[in-house]
């Protein structure tokens, strides 16, 4: 929709519910980035503790737009949720996607963790990540041993001994080593790496004035990522603020990463969502396999280029 279409439509009804499956996203980063300002819709807030809360928020009509890891996400869709994803987020650098152990653990790799108790919360971006790594170090996947727990319980179970590991992702990594002294076992995104989602439900893009209002938030959003980029110092001082996480933790989080968005119809990202469906399915875990492709919103990938390239000219 242009922006005169934008214009056009009233948005002074809408309100839009942004969903956050961490301390530092979407909410964090549109506050500091000055995005939630003079905005011609009503934005509202929804914070959780990973993706699949959210999704299950989303889709009882709870939550309009969200952004997070991917495997959630593709979850919902092979449940039946009607989602669609409007766009894909590269993490450029290393990121804190990892398996964690206490700092006198005596694991050394990830073959060590057979029969061992590992904390993970399921069917988040890690629960992928970390099947994969399992995988390649010949380690059976064992739900006896493989606990669903929360970031909150899961570290818990680590610090006091319940769980041998721990997988989960910043800013909860990095909390975990700077006030805990847990060390990664293994860096989660060096195994395999997916695109994460910029996602809504299906419903909301039938409306005009509410698909419009998304696609006026999806470009403020892309603009607050490039803010948290070019602005290391600042945003990691506002998610020890806001987030209220220690400055270590937040300056640790900041130092690895780089988040950047693409179209959703994005060759690799389509590619390596495919993949893991694929994995997934074959695995007994989603119920049905699907064409990733088919649940993309098109559309956005104009809104998701112009922006980009409105960002580019600035830099």
């Amino acid at each position: 929709m242009s922006a005169s279409a934008q214009s056009a439509a009233d948005l002074s009804t809408v309100t839009v519910t942004i969903g956050t499956p961490n301390k530092t996203g979407l909410h964090r980063q549109l506050i500091a980035a000055g995005e939630v300002e003079n905005v011609p819709y009503k934005i509202k807030w929804a914070d959780f503790d990973s993706t699949p809360p959210l999704v299950e928020a989303l889709r009882a009509g709870h939550v309009d737009i969200a952004a997070g890891g991917d495997t959630g996400v593709l979850s919902a869709i092979a449940n039946g949720v009607k989602v669609t994803i409007l766009a894909a987020t590269w993490e450029r650098k290393e990121s804190g996607s990892a398996i964690l152990v206490r700092g006198d653990s005596d694991l050394g790799k990830v073959a060590d963790l057979k029969g061992r108790k590992v904390a993970l919360p399921y069917f988040t971006k890690q629960h992928y990540q970390f099947a994969k790594a399992l995988e390649q170090a010949g380690v059976p996947w064992d739900p006896k041993l493989i606990l669903n727990l929360n970031t909150t319980d899961g570290l818990s179970a680590l610090v006091n001994g319940q769980v041998d590991a721990f997988v989960v992702w910043d800013p909860n990594t990095a909390i975990a080593q700077q006030q805990h002294g847990a060390r990664i076992l293994q860096s989660l995104s060096k195994v395999i790496d997916t695109a994460g989602v910029l996602y809504a439900p299906t419903s909301s893009l039938a409306d005009p004035a509410r698909k419009a209002a998304l696609e006026d938030l999806t470009r403020r959003i892309i603009r607050a990522q490039a803010w948290v980029n070019a602005h290391p110092q600042e945003w990691s001082a506002q998610v020890a603020k806001l987030s209220q996480i220690s400055p270590d933790a937040a300056n640790l989080q900041t130092s690895r990463s780089f988040q950047e968005y693409a179209p959703a119809t994005d060759a690799n990202a389509l590619k390596g969502w495919q993949q893991e469906v694929a994995y997934f399915h074959q695995s007994g875990q989603f119920k049905n396999e699907f064409q990733v492709e088919n649940y993309v919103a098109k559309d956005f990938d104009d809104v998701i280029n112009s922006e980009n390239k409105k960002l580019a000219k600035k830099n």
